[in-house]
């Protein structure tokens, strides 16, 4: 026992000596001249604010039109944390910086639990987080590496060929979206159903493998899914404090005084699952694998690609089993949340809009007037039917699935500022230098809305907004991947896998228009809660998890 309570003392002195000296050098940083709201708690800072608040954005919106595209708010334990919604800022942090914002440890930890070791992990949508002893290049090497071996597999022209088999899967759905409207009634859980849809897609498409979520029900990857972030809603304080602890503590030591909570737990639980299924795939789809030979292996899909790289014998270009398997599991959860919950936010947008469901019908009436016979569309009628494009465009931009970014400067900077502001002392800065070890968060929820991007009607859903030339090209500062909005990151980390998502959403999306249509539910009221993704959740019903119900009406 007097072992353990001197452990424990040693431990409390070690943690309080790194947060004094921490605090004492971020003091008379810049970072802390500048404006921000006030905080009533050293402890937690606006960190358990942030994750409580009601609905998205409540809080930071709210700051960021009073202070401004840039601001200061209080990390846990009195830390200046910067909030960065400004584009030049954003600009320089994705694109010119390269490797030099790494993600934070703690945002580097949860992942790291989903997915394991995969491109995501070191450096794709989300980012890897090295410790301090190993350098930048390290970091930057080894999401080059994956990355070189991948992008085959996501190139536009790959791409198409998953056309057919995007749109025989999106047919079987909805033959079974209008099953259970017969067996159940016009009121559908449009988040369920969409991520069966799209987590099916995912394993045909990749691996060439049947997932069958569609007509089981039970099935336990879905399941597992669909319940991944339920946890990391309204985080309880200790898991605040134990993240903000993840960002300024040696990792060694907080494996040793941490425990892992419920979140955790679901993590592992579906990346066990997902490398099982991935060691499956490997097995049946890819036979004989000990007599793998790199030169053998020439398809460009998603599974061959991954398949030649673990037979590679240079280093450079290989990828090890557990780096294959941690692939499968990221584009497992890849290329299931992103389309399923960007169209998830489409469909509520349009059950509120007929109109606009009246508009897509009319390009699709358009496109099919072309053919004889009613048949497959090509990409280049999806790309051809502009009102649907900017309908996706508007879903990703207003209901980005990630709302923020954790990073932190891995040396001494200046950043850029497209809108200048005013310091608490009153002086006008156009850049903001910032220290090693400072850290920024990325505000894509707020970018997608800043009115200096995208007009006064910013916070409203108008998919005309991307019909219209608003911005004067030569002013227009240039971040996203995809219509300039950040739901899939941006520069060097951008989300590999964008193309697929917008192919996929396409597809569902022209399909759902011509089957159905969609009305919002009297009396019903959606929250957009907080949480590692944004999730609609039924108030009065927030018990049953994430949901959203909607009249669905064949036509």
């Amino acid at each position: 026992m007097h072992s353990f309570i001197q452990s424990s003392v040693t431990a409390a002195l070690f943690v309080l000596a790194i947060l004094v000296v921490r605090a004492f050098r971020r003091r008379h940083s810049v970072v802390s001249l500048l404006q921000g709201p006030p905080s009533s708690s050293w402890l937690l800072g606006h960190e358990k604010a942030l994750f409580d608040q009601e609905q998205v954005g409540d809080l930071e919106f709210s700051w960021f039109r009073q202070y401004g595209s840039t601001l200061r708010i209080k990390d846990c334990f009195g830390d200046d944390r910067l909030m960065v919604g400004d584009a030049k800022a954003l600009q320089h942090i994705f694109h010119a910086s390269g490797y030099r914002y790494p993600k934070t440890a703690d945002a580097n930890h949860m992942f790291h639990q989903i997915t394991g070791n995969g491109v995501a992990t070191v450096g794709g949508w989300v980012y890897f987080f090295f410790c301090d002893f190993l350098t930048d290049i390290g970091v930057g090497a080894t999401h080059q590496r994956q990355r070189k071996v991948l992008n085959p597999a996501f190139s536009a022209s790959q791409l198409r060929t998953f056309s057919s088999l995007f749109q025989r899967l999106t047919d079987k759905a909805m033959d079974r979206f209008k099953e259970l409207v017969k067996e159940r009634g016009e009121i559908l859980n449009v988040h369920l159903w969409l991520g069966r849809v799209t987590l099916d897609v995912i394993g045909e498409s990749a691996f060439g493998y049947n997932f069958g979520t569609l007509d089981d029900e039970n099935n336990d990857l879905a399941r597992q899914l669909n319940l991944l972030f339920t946890d990391t809603i309204s985080r309880p304080t200790r898991d605040v404090l134990f993240a903000a602890l993840r960002r300024r503590l040696p990792e060694w030591f907080m494996n040793i005084i941490d425990v892992q909570g419920k979140d955790a737990i679901r993590f592992l639980r579906f990346q066990n699952t997902a490398k099982a299924i991935g060691r499956d795939i490997l097995k049946t789809q890819l036979h004989k694998p000990d007599e793998w030979n790199a030169d053998s292996i020439n398809g460009k899909d998603i599974l061959s690609v991954l398949a030649k790289a673990n037979a590679e014998t240079d280093d450079k270009r290989r990828l090890g089993e557990d780096e294959v398997l941690s692939q499968i599991a990221t584009m497992i959860i890849g290329g299931h949340e992103t389309s399923a919950s960007t169209l998830t936010w489409v469909l509520y947008e349009l059950s509120r809009h007929p109109e606009h469901q009246d508009r897509i019908r009319k390009e699709i009436a358009q496109v099919r007037e072309r053919y004889e016979e009613k048949g497959q569309l090509t990409p280049q009628d999806y790309d051809g039917m502009p009102f649907m494009n900017a309908v996706i465009k508007e879903g990703l931009r207003l209901h980005p699935i990630a709302t923020v970014l954790s990073r932190e400067a891995q040396q001494d900077d200046i950043i850029p500022l497209s809108e200048p502001i005013v310091t608490k002392t009153g002086v006008t800065l156009t850049e903001i230098p910032v220290e090693k070890g400072q850290v920024v968060r990325l505000s894509i929820a707020y970018y997608n809305r800043n009115p200096a991007v995208w007009g006064a009607d910013a916070d409203e859903w108008n998919p005309d907004r991307f019909l219209e030339n608003r911005v004067n090209d030569s002013d227009k500062v240039s971040i996203g991947v995809y219509a300039n909005v950040l739901t899939f990151s941006a520069g060097i980390r951008g989300c590999i896998g964008w193309r697929f998502a917008v192919m996929e959403m396409q597809t569902i999306l022209t399909a759902l228009m011509e089957n159905f249509q969609l009305a919002y539910p009297a009396g019903m009221e959606i929250r957009r809660a907080v949480g590692a993704v944004v999730t609609p959740l039924v108030r009065g019903k927030e018990s049953e998890g994430a949901q959203m119900p909607l009249h669905v009406t064949p036509l």
